[in-house]
């Protein structure tokens, strides 16, 4: 048990009446004995740990198996694939149940992917580590000319996680945009899918600035994930992290 020798400085504060001066009257030394099993510790892990049980529970909820690891890497990777995919699917099942028209692509951010996900089984806990922020989900309609700037941005930071949409990046300029199976029309509108943080100027993606429509979907970006991982267990589905060439160097 160690011991640690504290200064505790007891001040007596004393008021001069002509000058309103405060001065020390007294220090004295005194030793505070620290440890992990004071009878304060020992009243709040008793307090917690009721809760902590029920939270480790839900923490460990098995939503999905994986059938290998899933990473981050550029210009694509079997982590960003999975999860752009995710969650263009989920957008799409929403817009679709109030018949809204679908969104064309979806674009996030690596750095919003906090972690890897394992091979094997894919825990609530999990996903809370991979999302711990608490982003919603947006759909912005874009014109083609910001389209093409925001696929610029992509090919400039070497590729992000991105779905419904291929490029080749040569000298980190796009080329080859094949946008929902199409070639890429400056002519057209096109309606993607991302983050609350990145649809506000989050990563310097000032091209998603005065949309032409801007629709939330309230629903965060985490319970998204969860709720396409839960449905698709229960259909006895599992993950198939993989790099499909959606981005690549040339």
């Amino acid at each position: 048990m160690k011991r640690i020798n504290l200064i505790a400085i007891t001040l007596l504060l004393l008021l001069n009446a002509c000058s309103n001066k405060l001065q020390v009257s007294h220090i004295q030394p005194s030793t505070i004995q620290l440890n992990n099993k004071s009878p304060e510790d020992e009243k709040i892990n008793a307090l917690i740990e009721p809760y902590k049980k029920v939270l480790d529970n839900e923490m460990n909820e098995v939503l999905i198996k994986s059938n290998a690891e899933a990473t981050k890497g550029q210009p694509e990777s079997s982590l960003g694939n999975l999860i752009s995919d995710i969650t263009l699917a989920e957008s799409n099942k929403i817009l679709q149940q109030s018949n809204d028209t679908p969104a064309d692509f979806c674009m996030l951010n690596n750095g919003g992917l906090r972690t890897s996900l394992p091979e094997g089984n894919i825990t609530l806990g999990k996903i809370f580590e991979l999302m711990p922020f608490e982003n919603e989900i947006v759909v912005l309609t874009l014109s083609g000319e910001k389209t093409l700037n925001l696929f610029k941005y992509i090919a400039h930071a070497k590729g992000v996680p991105l779905a419904g949409a291929t490029l080749e990046i040569k000298d980190e300029n796009p080329e080859n945009i094949i946008i929902n199976g199409h070639a890429f029309d400056i002519s057209k509108n096109y309606r993607v899918a991302t983050s609350d943080y990145l649809a506000n100027g989050g990563d310097k993606m000032r091209f998603f600035s005065n949309p032409i429509a801007k629709q939330t979907l309230n629903i965060k970006l985490r319970d998204a994930i969860v709720n396409y991982m839960r449905y698709e267990n229960k259909k006895g589905n599992t993950l198939n992290p993989k790099k499909d060439g959606r981005i690549k160097n040339i």
